[in-house]
């Protein structure tokens, strides 16, 4: 697969790869980060997930991304485009930061409008998706401020250490 490269003036997106994994397993091990996220990975391993990159990169239904911060060169986060459905022509934005002395910064905010872009532009996409648990803050503050609109919440729409959550879905149609 060749690589795919997404530079802002903050953040590079780059693939994936193995040497990539035993940073996510600790973002994904430290529970200030999988508090906020409305997926469920906790406990992670570094073979499953392994085995789900592996996956998706055969699939083509999954496009992920390593946040590079162009500042430090440090890998900060994790991201991509999931779902990618070729007949309706559409697919969810999930992201996250995960060094949080990298939180507030913008990455986030510019690592969305990169996929944003990719998406529409690259994969011919005609519409993006995405959610956030409703107490996290600042990744609705993203969606809202790339124009996506909040499209609904999924009351106690998902089960995460023994509590149920709200969803705030958030949806964007590619008007060019």
């Amino acid at each position: 697969m060749k690589e795919e490269i997404l530079k802002g003036k903050k953040v590079i997106l780059k693939n994936l790869e193995e040497m990539d994994f035993q940073r996510i397993f600790k973002w994904l091990s430290d529970p200030d980060v999988v508090n906020l996220l409305f997926y469920q990975y906790y406990p992670p391993t570094i073979q499953k997930m392994k085995e789900e990159v592996g996956k998706e990169h055969v699939s083509k239904h999954d496009f992920e991304f390593v946040i590079i911060d162009l500042k430090t060169n440090l890998h900060v986060g994790w991201a991509g485009i999931y779902d990618v459905d070729r007949i309706n022509k559409n697919g969810e934005i999930r992201f996250f930061i995960g060094e949080k002395k990298f939180w507030g910064k913008g990455l986030a905010t510019e690592c969305v409008s990169l996929l944003r872009d990719y998406g529409f532009a690259e994969l011919n996409l005609h519409r993006l998706y995405g959610g956030a648990n409703i107490e996290n803050v600042g990744s609705l503050k993203i969606f809202k401020k790339l124009g996506f609109s909040e499209e609904g919440i999924s009351k106690e729409g998902f089960f995460k250490d023994g509590k149920y959550y709200d969803l705030v879905k958030f949806g964007l149609i590619n008007k060019l």
